[in-house]
């Protein structure tokens, strides 16, 4: 169960944070008090020809600073001096970062350009020719049991690559490591001498490994201290259950780092250290006793959080939680949260603080909840599973795409860390409840367009889901990568039941590939993501499959194509007022009304689809003369959601809004506000009037409003209504614009 974050998406604690980190310097160099001429102190530092570093890493590496933007602009805080010992160091240092990742002949020439005002700071830098590795000779290391891949095939790979120390010191780290885990316990550092031909720029790089013998488990000793004087409240045999490494065992370094792995997980201590420890025996040359220190923790906390979201407006949550529930590594919590609150009834008490959008949402009319309760542990009988039971209940909405209120929820995951990078959850999904969706869908997808009809549209009044997940990242940082790639994808597999169909089956899978890299002095990110959405042997209406609402697939977004307001790119239905519709009679004497040419709409209701592509190119960069903490980003979103089963995929239909943004470094992540240019006009839909009451279908009927040839008898069928309807496109720019604000980057 992923439990949610104490500050929500937009909060205004991260934006005062953002604000306070750009216009407060966070440089202690930068806030001391100088004493030196006008003309000593440094007003800018540049580089020019590094041919793998961006200025902004350049700039963290050296000691010579400039000063920041509130110090230029606005005089606040102390111009650094320029220190000439400094200098010179500061090129040898930038001299020693090009030579260990391949430039070996690299060198820097700091220049001065002084001024009344001050200096200005250019560092040279002339890489030389790149070293490449031409040969790596290794001696010493043995063969996989089993047949497995050798030890020394990721260094055997590096051959023809150029010389980076970094990445040679990396790639033996991973070969140590693998040897480890293979029993070699005592295997270190190998002995490595390199000669380079500075002629030819080639690299030979000789390795020596000692390995030593392979390496059991001797005795495992526990050591609890206790939280306060006396008798420690933990068993050692609770803190043996969550080693599981037995006398007798093949030595592994990742089961240690497993074992304190989930120690620290349990949260039940404060500091575990297990060491190695060679046994007084005649085996010392084949056994390893184990020594595990652990020191208990408090197990009992309560936390509460508040905040504001684009999405969810004020949002309030709390939690209380027992990390040593029936023993330890097992834990309960008790967790409340509700949203939508000064928009949402009873606590509509403020919505001109929520955004517009949200005021417009009928889904958002309500107050938005959610209490739980979950217990886990940290292993499963021993094994290295971590499973999670929830029981709750809540209500939640999806904007202008429907309401799910859930009277009683249960939750079963079973979750393995694999690796440091990759991870697996598997899972079953019991609910019971119902699923509103707006009057307009239920008339427009399944023909229910009077009130007493509307109840048969609420789908899954129980339902079940099975579903699965995996995830591997090869990011440098979760929250604000800068290189790497990632991928994930799950599949959802449920039944669900409702007064329309006795049993309904669906499927859904969803992939995600995302990579990053260095580019222009900045970051590059991408992403793909692809979704499809099944429900063999389900009734077609109007060319789409009966799948609940909650299931089906919606696109746009603060996360998605950033030029559509949340969920509002794919198949749209519009709802028309009295104002902007001729009402008459059709051919067959019954009531017929027709939206007026030029007419707007009142507002557009998402039906979601289910098949979706989506594409994101991004390119962010921080500009060190404004603010270190600042970042620009320029992007482009592609992508949409359709009915698979009555229209295929066809590139002419993608939809590419183009964008600006603005990165703010936090503590809690990066604060962003995203501007998208929706160059399209209105996607064409059925128009639909309500012919009484209110336009949210508690009264009277539905009729087809969309432009149609009025004599013909079929245009009162609301199945046989036309998506003929396009309104007009704003005219100007602002009115193509979708601004989005979040926390943390869109991927």
């Amino acid at each position: 169960m992923r439990h949610p974050k104490i500050f929500p998406t937009g909060s205004i604690l991260s934006a005062i944070i953002a604000l306070a980190a750009v216009c407060w310097p966070l440089r202690a160099d930068a806030q001391r008090t100088t004493r030196c001429d006008k003309a000593q102190r440094v007003r800018s530092v540049k580089f020019a020809g590094s041919p793998r570093f961006d200025a902004t890493t350049l700039a963290a590496s050296i000691v010579t600073v400039e000063p920041g933007l509130v110090t230029r602009w606005f005089r606040k805080g102390s111009i650094p001096c320029l220190d000439s010992l400094e200098l010179r160091r500061d090129a040898l240092r930038l001299a020693v970062m090009h030579r260990q990742v391949g430039w070996f002949q690299a060198s820097v020439i700091p220049t001065i350009d002084r001024r009344r005002d001050g200096v200005r700071v250019l560092f040279a830098i002339n890489p030389g020719p790149e070293a490449v590795l031409d040969t790596v000779l290794i001696q010493g290391i043995p063969e996989p049991t089993g047949g497995g891949r050798p030890y020394d095939a990721p260094l055997r790979a590096l051959e023809n690559k150029r010389f980076d120390r970094t990445r040679t010191d990396t790639t033996i780290d991973r070969v140590l490591t693998r040897l480890r885990d293979a029993g070699y316990a005592r295997a270190t550092r190998p002995q490595s001498e390199v000669s380079i031909d500075t002629t030819a720029a080639l690299a030979t790089l000789t390795l020596t490994f000692a390995p030593g013998r392979v390496i059991s488990i001797g005795n495992v000793q526990i050591e609890v201290q206790p939280l306060r004087e006396g008798r420690p409240r933990i068993d050692s045999a609770a803190v043996a259950r969550l080693v599981s490494i037995y006398p007798g065992d093949r030595f592994q370094a990742s089961a240690i780092l497993d074992a304190q792995r989930d120690l620290y997980r349990s949260e039940a201590f404060r500091l575990v250290l297990i060491d190695t420890l060679t046994p007084m025996t005649d085996a010392r040359d084949s056994v390893l006793d184990l020594r595990v220190a652990v020191a208990e923790a408090r197990t009992r906390a309560a936390r509460m959080g508040l905040g504001w979201a684009t999405q969810d407006c004020i949002r309030m949550q709390g939690r209380i939680t027992d990390r040593g529930f029936l023993g330890v590594g097992r834990r309960v919590e008790l967790s409340a949260r509700a949203s939508k609150i000064g928009v949402g009834a009873p606590a509509d008490f403020a919505p001109a603080l929520c955004s517009g959008a949200l005021r417009d949402d009928p889904f958002s009319e309500k107050l938005n909840y959610y209490v739980g309760s979950t217990l886990s542990d940290t292993r499963l009988f021993g094994w290295p599973i971590q499973p999670v039971f929830t029981v709750y209940s809540e209500r939640r909405g999806e904007p202008f795409a429907y309401l799910r209120e859930t009277s009683i929820g249960a939750l079963v995951e079973a979750s393995r860390q694999f690796t440091a990078r990759t991870a697996g959850t598997a899972g079953f999904q019991y609910e019971n409840g119902r699923t509103i969706t707006d009057p307009a869908v239920s008339c427009a997808r399944f023909g229910q367009c009077r009130p007493e009809d509307f109840a048969l549209a609420l789908f899954g009044r129980s339902i079940g889901i099975v579903s699965t997940s995996a995830s591997h990242d090869r990011t440098n940082d979760a929250v604000n990568p800068s290189r790497g790639w990632r991928v994930r994808g799950d599949v959802r597999a449920g039944e669900t039941f409702s007064q329309l169909v006795k049993s309904l089956t669906f499927y859904r899978g969803t992939g995600e590939a995302s990579t990053y890299f260095r580019f222009a002095g900045g970051v590059i990110g991408t992403r793909v993501q692809m979704s499809r959405a099944f429900a063999p042997g389900a009734e077609l209406v109007d060319g789409s499959p009966l799948i609940p609402q909650q299931e089906r697939i919606f696109a746009g977004g603060q996360n998605s194509v950033r030029g559509y307001q949340q969920n509002l790119l794919g198949p749209l239905v519009y709802v028309v007022s009295g104002k902007n519709v001729i009402d008459t009679v059709g051919a067959n004497g019954q009531r017929v009304v027709v939206v007026k040419d030029g007419a707007r709409f009142e507002r557009a209701v998402p039906r979601g689809g289910t098949a979706m592509v989506v594409a994101n190119l991004e390119w962010r960069r921080g500009f060190r003369f404004i603010a270190e903490q600042l970042q620009f980003a320029a992007f482009v979103d592609a992508g949409n959601v359709w009915e698979a089963q009555s229209e295929g995929f066809r590139w002419g239909n993608l939809r590419a809004t183009p964008g600006l943004g603005l990165r703010v470094v936090t503590p809690l992540g990066p604060f962003r506000v995203d501007v998208g240019y929706q160059p399209y006009g209105p996607r064409a839909g059925r128009a639909l009037f309500f012919t009484s009451g209110d336009s949210k279908g508690t009264t009277g009927e539905i009729l087809c409003a969309s432009p149609r040839d009025i004599s013909d008898p079929r245009a009162v069928d609301i199945f046989d209504c036309p998506s003929t309807y396009r309104p007009t496109a704003g005219r100007s720019v602002l009115s193509r614009l979708t601004f989005h604000f979040g926390l943390g980057q869109a991927f």
